[in-house]
């Protein structure tokens, strides 16, 4: 059976909507503070005094995220590597009775994957600092803004607050910025950084349990709705531990030039010449824009409903869940238009997928 990253995505969701729970609790400490005492004249100080009160209940936050997402992590990455090695058994077999001979199916002990683990788990745990200071950030820069448009007289203290922290906060608490500039939201980073290393895992597992066997080429799928970045490696053969006879390229080279990134839709099986029927090319780029447009509607919708959730009025509470109804009216049409399946889990906020 042939092995993708995409195999170990749920692996990660139950990790998501942990920190996705978190960072709902995290904003709602933030406006049940901004929005008490708004009438007083010394509102902005009063607020300011409470910064560390704030700063203890996240971090406290952080403290029981960080015990838990380090054993849920573990556990992800693990089962990942032994799903990885039960495809590669499934590929073994398969193999050898098309070729009709016999072979042991020689077993890949679990590695060291703690390795990976490790790398994983202090990616995610070094972020809470970041998430730390990135509260302190949006709690401060309200109160001084919100401040500053009532001088102007155009709006009522908590009115100002309001728009002012909505616009800090729609897109969540985002303190992690990529390679490409992206800001990413909390719950959202993690997901990435646990899928990505989960699916590296269960490629690691698959290759592991190949070599053992005396197999070093594989082939790679051509994905439905790939996207330009892994799109040259359809069909292509690799090899495993340096370049081979018979193969395009290495693994590690793929990869490297992008092959398997974060929700890639690619997959790898063991491959034997003469045996391996190649793959066929059916490139699919409209699909792969719709399932990206996909994408920005779920962020859309988690955005009105994170708005929703920690609304400091009624008034903003009532507009914000309209917004949610038209975002998912889109999505409805989207899915009808397009034939693409809405995928309802990513577009909680806070709620286990």
């Amino acid at each position: 059976m042939a092995v993708s990253p995409a195999y170990a995505e749920g692996l990660a969701q139950p990790i998501a909507a942990i920190y996705q729970q978190a960072e709902l609790i995290m904003l709602e400490i933030l406006a049940r503070h901004l929005s008490q005492g708004t009438t007083l004249p010394d509102w902005a100080e009063r607020k300011l005094l409470e910064v560390q009160l704030i700063n203890a209940r996240i971090a406290g936050q952080l403290t029981t995220l960080s015990g838990t997402s380090a054993q849920e992590i573990a556990a992800a990455i693990t089962k990942a590597y032994n799903r990885g090695q039960a495809g590669a058994v499934a590929d073994l077999n398969k193999l050898v009775s098309d070729s009709l001979r016999t072979a042991e199916a020689h077993y890949a002990g679990l590695p060291d994957v703690m390795a990976l683990v490790q790398e994983t788990t202090d990616s995610v745990t070094a972020a809470h600092s970041r998430i730390l200071r990135a509260v302190d950030d949006i709690y401060r820069q309200t109160v001084q803004e919100a401040s500053a448009q009532v001088l102007v007289g155009t709006q009522t203290r908590l009115q100002a607050t309001q728009r002012v922290f909505d616009r800090l906060t729609q897109n969540g608490i985002t303190g992690f910025v990529d390679k490409a500039g992206r800001a990413w939201d909390l719950s959202s980073y993690v997901e990435m950084a646990v899928r990505t290393a989960s699916g590296r895992a269960a490629v690691q597992g698959h290759t592991d349990r190949l070599q053992a066997n005396g197999y070093r080429l594989v082939i790679v799928s051509d994905a439905p709705q790939d996207c330009p970045l892994c799109r040259p490696w359809d069909g292509k053969i690799l090899s495993l531990g340096g370049l081979v006879p018979g193969a395009d390229d290495t693994l590690d080279a793929a990869e490297a030039a992008g092959l398997f990134h974060p929700s890639c839709r690619h997959s790898l099986s063991a491959y034997q010449e003469g045996v391996t029927k190649p793959a066929h090319a059916y490139p699919d780029a409209e699909g792969y824009r719709a399932q990206q447009q996909q994408r920005y509607l779920e962020r859309g919708i988690r955005r009105w409903k994170r708005q929703s959730a920690t609304a400091l009025t009624p008034e903003a509470k009532r507009a914000a869940s309209a917004k949610v109804r038209v975002w998912q009216q889109r999505s409805r049409e989207h899915a009808a238009q397009t034939g693409v399946a809405r995928k309802y889990a990513r577009e909680q906020v806070g709620q286990a997928h």
